[in-house]
Order: structure tokens, then C-alpha cells, then sequence
């Protein structure tokens, strides 16, 4: 069986288990906590997939790091997968289950890129315009790129719209080379 689906697969098993003991929330901040934590940390990282260090030592790094911190749900959980010898897993599923609350409550993650920092009551008129037009709830990330020069560039899903002076002569240059070479 592919990773993917192995992972997929303890995703929602965690997903189900965490909506009956009704600690949902809980459990999705612990694995975006998760996730952030080894994206963040190559050591970790390569702890959880090397085959040389043994599924103990992991777990009791792993303890270490997340036991005092995370649900008693998701720590037994991730006792479970290092004990079934899949602890390499770890991050798919997390990222996985966070796909999979998304999927489950309409929720579409957007990601809007501006030269400077945007206000919340930018953010939020922004973020109320794009549930507007997807009819979903919006989780919003905003990044500044200087390189912008002004405007937004707003990415939903793999819908892009751009809307930023950088991409307004990005298009033009391109249009002057095309006619240019056309002639």
C-alpha cells in the first residue's frame, strides 16, 4: 500500500476518534503544532526518518517535545504509529488530517502576498470577499513580499489571482517581447 493512503488512512482513523471523543479542536492544534514543529526542525525531521535510531528512542524524544503539550488522544496516537514501526509517516498524517478537517467543515485555506503589512480590517474584508465568492470558510495566511512593489497577489487552492505592480509588468514585459518578436 502506498504511503499516501497508509497515511490518509491514520488520518482519518485519528479524525474519527477525535470527533467521538469530541476533542476536534484540540487534536487539530496539536497537529499543526506537530507539523510546524518538524518543519521547523531538521533534527527532528531526520530523527523520524532515519532506520538507524530504534522506535524507543524516537518515542522518547517525541515525549520529550510533545507529551506534556499535546491531547492525550493525539500523544497515544503518535505512540501508536512510532509502535506500528511508522513514525516516517508522522508528518503526512498530520498534514493529512488537517486536509481532512478542512474537507470535512468547507474550510479553503487562502494565502494573500502584499508589499506591506495589511490591517485586520484588510484581512477580513478580503477574507469575507473570497468566502464570498468560494462558499467556503477561509483560513487566512498573509505574507509580505516586498518584491510586490504594491498591490495583492491572492492564492486559493490552485486558483491564483494577481493583482500586485510586479505582476502587472511582469505581464506587460511579456506582452512587449511577445509583439516585439512577432514583428
Amino acid at each position: 500500500m502506498s504511503e499516501y493512503r497508509v497515511s490518509s488512512r491514520y488520518a482519518k482513523s485519528l479524525l474519527d476518534l477525535a470527533k467521538e471523543q469530541n476533542c476536534l479542536d484540540a487534536v487539530l492544534a496539536d497537529m499543526k503544532s506537530f507539523s510546524a514543529t518538524v518543519k521547523a526542525n531538521k533534527e527532528l525531521l531526520n530523527l523520524l526518518n532515519s532506520p538507524i535510531i530504534n522506535g524507543d528512542k524516537k518515542f522518547t524524544v517525541l515525549s520529550n517535545v510533545f507529551g506534556k503539550a499535546f491531547q492525550k488522544l493525539t500523544f497515544s496516537f503518535i505512540q501508536i504509529v512510532v509502535r506500528k514501526k511508522r513514525e516516517k509517516l508522522l508528518l503526512d498524517i498530520a498534514t493529512n488530517f488537517v486536509n481532512q478537517y478542512n474537507e470535512m467543515f468547507q474550510i479553503a485555506g487562502a494565502t494573500v502576498k502584499s508589499a506591506v503589512t495589511l490591517s485586520e480590517n484588510t484581512l477580513n474584508e478580503i477574507k469575507s470577499h473570497i468566502e464570498a465568492q468560494t462558499g467556503k470558510k477561509i483560513s487566512l495566511t498573509a505574507k509580505v513580499e516586498k518584491e510586490l512593489i504594491g498591490g495583492l497577489v491572492v492564492q486559493v487552492g490552485d486558483r491564483l489571482f494577481d493583482a500586485s505592480v510586479s505582476g502587472k509588468l511582469g505581464k506587460l514585459k511579456q506582452e512587449l517581447l511577445n509583439s516585439y518578436i512577432s514583428k
